[in-house]
């Protein structure tokens, strides 16, 4: 425990040391959000709602009993009219119904889905203009329920909610992508200071290690060198010391 509580009191020393690393590198990480968010073209979504009905048009109490009992068992007949709504066939005689080119909408998302425990079609449309969005949408819609009401006579599509043109964007969202930036930073900048501290310590005990090394070299030369010297004096005085 006591480890542990020193490892955490250096990393927050290191942190203190090195703020101003820290802060440079949040600044730089918050500053390309900042220009990533707002170089972003704007997404716009419309949703408009269908709800799978028996038809109204049914006079036959059995046939009116049936389709309600098959209604509630069968989740496919609300897929099927999802699928179709966000069909090839539908999405291009809903372009054309508003002079619109087909290769115009290839960026655009179109999806519809079957909401939980439910006969509710939601159809969601997302692209870079409000008001295409909300008029594709409800072009769908005419045209869909158009169409599937000349496919299925025991049930039909009806439109709960028209689309309606909504001005606020649902990305990009400058507040999450600015707060994502600086937490980035500051990841960032700890784990660099931690790592630039630990590299430069290492680097440090490797230094003064090859100098003590280096060092304790010198000192045994210079004791061979003054070894080497003593042993030559010693023969030399020895031999000097002999009588011819």
């Amino acid at each position: 425990m006591q480890i542990q509580s020193m490892h955490l009191q250096q990393y927050l020393r290191i942190i203190r040391e090195s703020w101003w690393i820290i802060l440079a590198i949040v600044l730089i990480s918050t500053g390309i959000s900042i220009a990533y968010s707002y170089t972003q073209t704007p997404i716009y979504e419309a949703t408009a709602t269908f709800v799978v009905n028996p038809n109204v048009r049914i006079t036959n109490t059995d046939e009116v009993l049936y389709s309600l009992d098959t209604l509630a068992g069968r989740t496919s007949l609300a897929t099927t009219y999802s699928n179709v709504l966000k069909s090839k066939n539908i999405i291009e005689q809903a372009a054309a119904s508003l002079n619109v080119p087909v290769q115009m909408l290839e960026d655009y998302t179109i999806n519809a889905v079957v909401l939980p425990d439910s006969s509710v079609l939601s159809l969601q449309i997302q692209g870079s203009s409000p008001a295409l969005v909300a008029d594709l949408a409800n072009a769908i819609g005419t045209i869909g329920v158009g169409y599937i009401s000349d496919l299925q006579e025991i049930y039909e599509l009806r439109r709960l909610d028209l689309a309606v043109i909504n001005l606020e964007p649902i990305s990009p969202n400058h507040l999450v992508d600015i707060t994502l930036g600086v937490i980035i930073g500051v990841i960032s900048g700890v784990a660099f200071a931690i790592l630039r501290r630990l590299l430069v310590q290492s680097f440090g005990e490797e230094t003064k290690t090859a100098s003590a090394a280096a060092v304790e070299l010198n000192v045994s030369n210079s004791q061979d060198m003054i070894s080497d010297r003593n042993k030559t004096t010693f023969k030399t005085n020895f031999s000097s010391s002999q009588p011819d």
